[in-house]
């Protein structure tokens, strides 16, 4: 039984590992091309499932497994890249370029440390997605409301 473990262990930790690679592209893409945060998350979110997809494509087996792993650590990188790089553009004097890709970097950062959670439990990265995704959420309506007129 232990090979197996181990194996679906590697399935899962490759599929959050793309999820934090796509989200993070994803998030820095649409701050860069001033796209909508929603149009940016449904492109990201199908552009994940695509790589996953593409990654074996005879096989959907366990398309469930990657997906329920890795869409929360796509979604809370986009957030994360969605919100650190409006700040960034605010507090620098950088042009937009470098601000996507320091945002990038920034995010790629947050997202490695998150995947240190499944030293703990394989719950707690799903846990804590959530409850970053939420608080992430509320900080982008609270700034866009201090933002309208």
């Amino acid at each position: 039984m232990e090979p197996f473990a181990v194996g679906f262990m590697i399935l899962v930790a490759g599929a959050a590992f793309m999820g934090v690679v796509v989200g993070a592209i994803g998030g820095a893409m649409t701050w860069r091309l001033r796209s909508s945060l929603a149009l940016g998350g449904l492109l990201t979110a199908c552009a994940f499932l695509l790589v996953l997809i593409l990654e074996h494509p005879q096989d959907f087996l366990w398309l469930r497994a990657k997906l329920t792993w890795g869409v929360p650590a796509t979604s809370l990188t986009f957030l994360i890249c969605s919100v650190s790089a409006p700040w960034l553009k605010a507090r620098t004097a950088l042009r937009p370029t470098w601000i996507a890709l320091a945002a990038l970097g920034f995010t790629l950062s947050v997202g490695f440390l998150y995947l240190l959670l499944f030293r703990i439990s394989m719950q707690a990265p799903l846990v804590a997605a959530l409850l970053g995704d939420i608080c992430l959420i509320f900080l982008l309506m609270r700034n866009r409301r201090l933002v309208a007129p």
